[in-house]
Parts: C-alpha cells; sequence; structure tokens
C-alpha cells in the first residue's frame, strides 16, 4: 500500500499535473455521476466488489451499500490537510472522473484553473 505522499505524488503527476488536489471537483460532482459499462467491467476483473457494491441498478455512483440511498460525497475523497484532499482508487477511478475537467468544462476546474 502506498503512503500518502506516495499516493499525492501520484496524483500531481499524472498527466492533469497542474490540479490542485482541492476536491472541490470531487465535492461538487460526486453525487450525480454514473459508471461506464469500462468502469463496470474494469472493476468486475479487478474483484472490486467494494465498488461495485457503491453502484445502483441505473449505474449511479456512489450509494451507500446498506440503504442504496446516493450519497452526498464520493466516498474515496480522502482529506489529508486543509484544503488538499486526493482520490484514494485514483488508478481505478471511474471514466468520468478521469476525463474532468472536459470541454463542457472549457478544461478548467470548479476554482479556474486550467487544467491539461
Amino acid at each position: 500500500m502506498k503512503s500518502m505522499t506516495g499516493r499525492l505524488k501520484e496524483l500531481l503527476t499524472t498527466p492533469k499535473d497542474n490540479c490542485l488536489a482541492c476536491g472541490e471537483c470531487c465535492r461538487q460532482f460526486s453525487w450525480h455521476l454514473k459508471a461506464s459499462e469500462n468502469d463496470l467491467e474494469r472493476w468486475r476483473r479487478l474483484g472490486r466488489n467494494d465498488l461495485l457494491e457503491r453502484v445502483n441498478r441505473l449505474g449511479w455512483i456512489w450509494v451507500d451499500p446498506v440503504t442504496a440511498e446516493r450519497l452526498p460525497v464520493c466516498p474515496f475523497l480522502e482529506e489529508i490537510e486543509p484544503d488538499t484532499a486526493i482520490c484514494s482508487i485514483h488508478a481505478i477511478k471511474p471514466d468520468i472522473c478521469r476525463a474532468y475537467p472536459t470541454a463542457e468544462q472549457y478544461g478548467q476546474c470548479l476554482r479556474g484553473l486550467q487544467v491539461k
């Protein structure tokens, strides 16, 4: 298992290396996202039932596995210090999260940063 510093370094050295890692996009958008077929297949192949049980029958993520209620924030967002958060499933996160910010957001995050 990677250390917190190692995971933060991995996040910040991805192609979107100018991300602030503030977690604001996850807080604002994670309650109304859907898993792609590619996500579901990848998670099945990897045996990630912990992720699959957080997808409802309509494909919405993230849901409580007990109540099936959609969660207000992604359960895999880890606050590591004030204004810094990382994705604890970064390597296998949903395609929709990987694609953010899209052309629809003009390539800018919620804080106005142009993300590569």
